[in-house]
């Protein structure tokens, strides 16, 4: 997609850092603003990344009642499918 000639005159291509591909291009989004960035701050967070602090911080939910919902599969835990996300990873940086 980013090496479609619509998405690179109109300048859209836009790279950073993954924490599993290194450095990937992206579309940006297709508008711009004069005075706001609207680039990507940083990529997608993982579907687990965030689920601890969320549910210890905002919900209140003790470290041993998410240890409990990741075990029993309420909670995706990705450090378990960390080789298979690399995977599809790949597979999808492929198509760029």
């Amino acid at each position: 997609m980013v090496t479609d000639p619509q998405i690179r005159v109109h300048g859209m291509p836009f790279e950073q850092e993954h924490p599993i591909l290194g450095r990937i291009t992206t579309p940006n989004v297709p508008f711009k603003f004069s005075d706001v960035n609207v680039a990507p701050r940083q990529p997608a967070p993982f579907l687990d990344q965030d689920n601890r602090e969320i549910l210890t911080e905002s919900w209140g939910y003790a470290g041993v009642e998410v240890d409990t919902l990741e075990r029993d599969g309420v909670l995706y835990a990705e450090e378990a499918g960390r080789g298979q996300v690399t995977a599809r990873s790949e597979r999808w940086s492929n198509n760029f």
